[in-house]
Order: structure tokens, then C-alpha cells, then sequence
């Protein structure tokens, strides 16, 4: 299929003609006043569930959190960054308000948010989203078995939202009444649980289409007693993601929202070199395929996904003595990032692994963003991963002398997390 890679290189030349950039929708102000940044964060807090909220900037600066539910506030607080550009709220001094979106107001436009939860016995990470969607996306959901999955529509505005969700599994597109025109009310959440509405099926995808409104969308994948949290994203052409080390159970899937067919190539990245078109295939319309990542290696590697067409891929590994934890990829390169959240937990560990595609070396810097920390240096060669330990922090800032794509991992107690970077796009 070396015609694949061909086709690949035209359309992701002209690609970024054909994906629109869609507003997101304003947030009451005054006239005249400009609003801060923000963020959307899922939050757990409750039955035996905590979360920690980590709020990076580049400044020393005023942060805003509001949890919102049944239309309206259920608690708020304001704080600062600090010296260190850094600050972690616990969501338990705010309020114990069950499973809630958080609305978070940052300090400027150079910031990111992030969302740690944590139980006896799981957890999970992801950075919070800043840009609803008009069309969104998300793969890698299951109800077979012990798997549980829910998706959390969230809707911090002042007008309800209505979306329609398309899902696909491997009985075809499934038909269910309660998919048509689903209410988010404003400032709330809806809960889709598809245990209850498709029962025993191995793999689900859920097209998230606006009708009115706009809502941020979280998928939630329990297995091993563990909590698997990512986010819904619109397709894209080109993608990456790092994969950390390991011996569980690691799949790369790649499913499309798209009703045509999608040719796509997988190039695979170790710490001894790259591997182009390690993997290719064909998509039939809304179709995935599961590539098995774990019988390449249990060192860390990295992957970039391109294709004809939109697809999103997601990482997704478990096992009974980790428990699951599943990521997006992201679409660009940067030269810094952000990782909210990052940190070693106690009684475990955490990892940060860069991948480097491009064709020169790189120097890679990892700040822990917190008070009294030094910088750490590392080279990171061309089209290879490197993974460092890291310790316990607010957060990290990651910054290279070329472009890199970064992931942070932790595990504690037969649990694991994981959540991509945030790229510093701006500055």
C-alpha cells in the first residue's frame, strides 16, 4: 500500500482547507469587559472519590473556579497562581457535589487546566477542555463484560443544549430513540449510559452533533474496578500519540465519524528509531480497527496516525493489576507544553514520555511547576521516544528546542491514569 502514503502526503498538504474553525459560544459579561480564559472540567467528588484541579500558567494571576449543576452554582472559589504559575484546588473545599462540570477561569490566554481524580482503588486524569465543539467525536467505549461506559455531557452556559448521538458499534449503527434531541439544560450535565441502552457490546463510537447550544463531552470506561476518563474531539487527518512502557494490554484504535471510506497509515517510533507505515488499513464508513500495540514491545514508544480522511485514535491499555486508563492523541507538534496535573502520587509513580518525529534531535526541559523546583535537561533523538520520572508537583512545563508531543502516566495501588499534553501554541 505504498500508494497510501502518497495519497496521505497530498491530502495532508491541503488538509487544514477543509476542517473549520468554529467559534465557541461567549460567556456573560458586562459590556466592554473582556472575559478570562476558561476551562470545562469533569469532576467526581463524592462516594469515595476526590479531585484535585491544577491550574498552570505563565503567570502570577487570578484563578476562578464554579461548579455547576441543575442549573446553577453548587459552589465556587477564587485564588491565584502564585510565584510558581502553578495551583492545585481541592474540588472537597469547594463543595461535595457528586459528578459535576467545572467551569474554571484562567489566568490568560498561556493556560491550561487539568482534572485528577482519585478513589481507593482508581483514578484518572485529563486535561480539561476550552473550545466546545459543534461536532465531536469519541471512540473506545465498551459494555461488554465488566466494562462500564457513560458519556458526560457538559453545559456550562446560560442557554440549553441539544445534540443527537450517532453510535456505532460492531452491530452496525444502533437505533435507539433516546439518542435523538438530548437535552443538556443550562449550566448542568446529562448522563448517557450505555450499559442500559446498549448492553454488551465490544466497541462503541459516539458522533456528538450539535442541534442547538454547545456542550463539552467526556467518555468514562470502567474496567478492572478502574475508571478510564478522555475527552470527545472532531476528526482530524494527523495524529500523535506516545505510548508508555509496560507489559498490560496496550490497542491503538482508530475509528471515523465520516460516512465514506478512510484509507490511514500508522508510523511507529521507539527509542532506537522510527518504523514508517508499521501498520495500515482500510476504514469502512464509521468504521475502527483495533491495532494490538502490545506485542511490538513494552518500552515505550510512540505512534502518528494519517489518513485520508477524519478519524480520531485513542490509547487504551489495562490489565487486572493496573486497572484502564485511555488518552486521545493530539493533531500538532509544539515546542512547549503543558501538562496540569502531572505528578507522582504517593505510594506510586509517574512518568512523562515525549515523542520526537521530526528529522533533528531535540534538547527537552521538564519543569515541575511548584515552588523551589530546578529544571531538568534531556536529548531526545530524531523520530524516537524517551520516557523520565517524574516527582510530585502542580504540574509540568515542558519545553523543547524543537517540536515534540508530550503524555504524562502515573499508577498507585492497582491504578492508573494518563492524559495528553496541552501544546503552548501561543508566546
Amino acid at each position: 500500500m505504498r500508494w497510501v502514503t502518497l495519497l496521505l502526503a497530498l491530502v495532508l498538504a491541503a488538509g487544514t482547507f477543509f476542517v473549520p474553525v468554529l467559534d465557541a459560544p461567549g460567556v456573560e459579561t458586562d459590556v466592554g469587559v473582556s472575559p478570562p480564559p476558561i476551562a470545562v472540567c469533569p469532576v467526581e467528588e463524592g462516594s469515595g472519590r476526590n479531585t484535585n484541579l491544577s491550574v498552570l500558567s505563565t503567570v502570577d494571576g487570578p484563578v476562578g473556579l464554579t461548579l455547576f449543576t441543575a442549573g446553577e452554582s453548587a459552589g465556587s472559589l477564587a485564588s491565584a497562581t502564585g510565584a510558581s504559575g502553578s495551583l492545585v484546588i481541592p474540588v472537597v473545599d469547594v463543595a461535595a457535589v457528586g459528578t459535576v462540570g467545572g467551569l474554571v477561569e484562567m489566568p490568560n490566554a498561556i493556560s491550561a487546566a487539568g482534572s485528577v481524580v482519585q478513589g481507593a482503588a482508581s483514578m484518572s486524569a485529563e486535561a480539561c477542555a476550552s473550545v466546545p465543539e459543534a461536532q465531536a467525536f469519541i471512540t473506545g467505549g465498551s459494555t461488554a463484560g465488566e466494562a462500564t461506559f457513560e458519556l458526560h455531557l457538559m453545559n456550562p452556559y446560560a442557554g440549553e443544549a441539544v445534540v443527537e448521538l450517532i453510535v456505532e458499534s460492531e452491530a452496525g449503527t444502533e437505533s435507539n430513540s433516546r439518542f435523538e434531541a438530548v437535552i443538556v439544560p443550562p449550566r448542568s450535565s446529562t448522563f448517557v449510559d450505555f450499559n442500559d441502552l446498549t448492553p454488551g457490546r465490544e466497541s462503541l463510537s459516539v458522533s456528538i452533533e450539535t442541534i442547538k447550544g454547545r456542550v463539552n463531552a467526556i467518555g468514562r470506561l470502567g474496567i478492572h474496578g478502574d475508571t478510564g476518563v478522555w475527552r470527545a474531539l472532531p476528526g482530524a487527518i494527523d495524529w500523535f500519540i506516545p505510548v508508555p512502557k509496560g507489559s498490560a494490554s496496550k490497542e491503538l484504535i482508530i475509528a471515523t465519524p465520516a460516512n465514506t471510506e478512510i484509507d490511514y497509515q500508522v508510523d511507529l517510533f521507539t527509542p532506537s528509531g522510527a518504523e514508517e507505515a508499521f501498520a495500515t488499513g482500510r476504514l469502512t464508513e464509521r468504521g475502527q480497527h483495533v491495532i494490538d500495540l502490545g506485542e511490538v514491545t513494552e518500552e515505550a514508544i510512540g505512534v502518528r496516525v494519517v489518513s485520508t480522511g477524519p478519524v480520531v485514535p485513542v490509547l487504551r491499555w489495562s490489565s487486572p493489576d493496573i486497572g484502564v486508563a485511555i488518552t486521545t492523541g493530539v493533531v500538532v507538534e509544539a515546542n512547549r507544553w503543558f501538562l496540569p496535573g502531572a505528578s507522582t502520587l504517593e505510594g506510586g509513580w509517574a512518568t512523562i514520555i515525549m515523542l520526537n518525529a521530526g528529522i533533528e534531535d531535540s534538547t527537552v526541559s521538564i519543569r515541575p511547576l511548584r515552588e523551589n523546583t530546578s529544571v531538568r535537561s534531556f536529548e531526545v533523538s530524531s523520530e524516537s521516544v524517551l520516557a523520565i520520572g517524574i516527582e510530585e508537583a502542580d504540574g509540568y512545563l515542558v519545553e523543547s528546542t524543537n517540536p515534540v508531543v508530550v503524555l504524562w502516566t502515573a499508577q498507585r495501588a492497582g491504578s492508573t491514569s494518563a492524559a495528553i499534553g496541552v501544546p503552548i501554541l501561543d508566546g
